[in-house]
This record gives C-alpha cells, structure tokens and sequence, in this order.
C-alpha cells in the first residue's frame, strides 16, 4: 500500500470526515449522516472461492467500514458504509467493490441463520424443533434452503470509492462497461454494479462549499495541485485547517509545507510563506557556499539578512536541504 492509500486510509477512518465524504455523495450535503452515530465494524471479509481444486478461503480487506445508525421518523435505520480508497485509477473497481458488497451480504445471511439457534427467546412457543437436543428455529423446506424466514430483511451497504488523484477518473463505473456484450438483447438480462466515486476532478468548484469538514479543502487543493495548489490555500486567506488536514495534505500532495506539528489548528498560508522562506533561504546558502564562504560565514550571514536563528540555519544544513 503507497503513501496516498495510507495515509487516505487514515485520514478517513475520522468519523467527522467519514461521515462528510458520505452526505455529500449520498445527500449532497446535507449532514442526516453523524459522526456519532457511526460504529466501526471488521473490515475483515471471508470469501470461499469456487473450484474443484480450490478449498482454502480468501480474506479480503475493506479500506474503511462501519455502521450507520439512526433513528429517525421512529423507525430504527441501519446502513453499512464502506470506503474504498484509491490514489490510483484501478480498471476493475466495479467488480472488486460488487465482491465485496455480496460478501457482505452473503455474512449477513450467516448470521441470521446462526441468530436462530441462539436467539429462541424472541420466538413463541410452536416455532421451535428440537435437533439432537438442541432447540432450534423451525423453518419451512423454502425458509431452510436459504436460511432466511419469508420476510426477513438484510441491512443494506453503500461502497464509496474515493480517488485521491488529480485527473479524471478514466476507468469503468459500472459492470456494463466492463463487459463485450454483442447481443444488445442480452443486456437486460446482466445485472449492473455502479460504483459510487468521489473525485476531485469531477467536483465543480461551487460544490466544495457542500462540505462540511476540511475534507473539501483538501479535496480541492488535491483537484488542483498540479497548476496552482498555493493559490487555493491564499484563498483561506490565514483560515485555521486542522492538523490532521494539513498533514494529510503535505504527505499526499507533497505540499511541503512549513509548521509546527504540535500545534492545534494550521494557518496554512502561514505554513506556505514559512515554505517560500525557506526555499529562499537555501538558494542564498547554496549561493554563499558557491563564492566559497565558510560555514561559520554563512550562518551568520542569512541570521542577519532573514531574520532567523542560529539553529534555524543549521537544522537546513543538517537535513542536506542545500548541496
């Protein structure tokens, strides 16, 4: 896993942020979504391969999964929210987010069935068997062959993938697209998976207003880091950024931006004036040390000229930030 899916990964796995990312793609958004109401579930999934000499199940991972739950209109709503996140265009998303979406489902239905052996205390007397001593839920030769009781509901899930990347998303949304289907017949008789994207790219800048955190922030200078990231972070104009925000941002835009991180809040345009010093600072060095100025020389040269303390200067020649 790179730099970007790590620290995307991390940056996320905030339920504030989590729970931004997902009122905007699912209510365009407006916060119904809360932070506090969102319980992390194993993001762990168990698929069972099918052929003849395959017996040993696979785990797959989810990048970030959790559980929604609301009441609202007296009526209890759960929803499992998972996040995929990619730095990365990947070609067969609709087939890996379907994969996992019906593992999902497919554990949900595991446990329903296993929910009846343990759970007779919800049943009235007449709906049980006994089994070898064992007292279980009686089900019908139809409700037996799936597990399920005729009326039984699964808990639905949304995947959102969301792509940390600067360009447009230029692979397939949709199953559709991935398959070579000549007979145009046939196509109603597939069934469709449609990947739910979050990108950048995509986002129209009178948009990144619908975000609540500073997830569209970052979205927004990641949109534009290649032609002028700076300019987006003057625009704050000395605006306070969280610091999980600010870190996130130099780690995957590579902002290199200047601050102190034990501080709170970031003033990023601070933090961006910080960086021009600094680069201004190591071409003087650079400059000094061409004309053949001693160490000793140069330090005291750019403390008097920039205004900067001894050790300052030395922590920039220690790095090896200059040649």
């Amino acid at each position: 896993m790179g730099i970007v899916d790590t620290e995307g990964k991390k940056y996320l796995s905030n339920k504030d942020i989590f729970a931004d990312a997902f009122n905007y793609l699912v209510y365009n958004g407006e916060e119904v979504i809360k932070a506090e109401n969102l319980r992390e579930l194993n993001s762990s999934e168990i698929s069972v391969p099918y052929g003849n000499n395959i017996r040993v199940p696979i785990q797959k991972y989810r990048d970030i999964l959790n559980l929604w739950n609301v009441m609202t209109d007296n009526k209890v709503i759960y929803v499992i929210l998972g996040a995929e996140i990619q730095d990365k265009v990947h070609y067969g998303m609709p087939v890996k987010d379907g994969l996992y979406d019906m593992i999902g489902y497919s554990r949900q239905i595991e446990e329903i069935k296993r929910s009846y052996n343990k759970n007779k205390e919800s049943y009235s007397e007449g709906e049980f068997v006994v089994d070898n001593g064992i007292l279980k839920i009686k089900l019908s030769s139809e409700e037996f062959l799936s597990g399920l009781k005729k009326g039984d509901k699964l808990i639905p899930i949304i995947t959102a993938v969301i792509f940390l990347g600067d360009k447009q998303w230029d692979g397939p949304r949709s199953l559709h697209e991935m398959l070579d289907i000549q007979d145009k017949r046939l196509k109603e008789f597939i069934p469709d998976y449609k990947i739910n994207l979050i990108s950048p790219a995509e986002i129209v800048e009178s948009d990144f207003g619908c975000f609540k955190t500073n997830f569209g922030f970052a979205m927004k200078v990641i949109k534009h880091q290649r032609e002028d990231a700076d300019s987006v972070i003057f625009e704050t104009n000395h605006r306070k950024i969280d610091r999980d925000t600010a870190f996130f941002l130099n780690r995957v835009v590579k902002l290199d931006l200047e601050y102190d991180e034990k501080e709170g809040d970031v003033d990023m345009c601070e933090a961006l004036q910080r960086r021009y010093k600094e680069y201004e600072v190591v071409g003087a060095i650079e400059m000094l040390r061409d004309d053949g100025k001693s160490d000793e020389d140069i330090i005291n040269r750019i403390i008097k000229k920039y205004n900067v303390t001894k050790d300052y200067v030395l922590n920039i020649m220690s790095l090896k930030l200059v040649k």
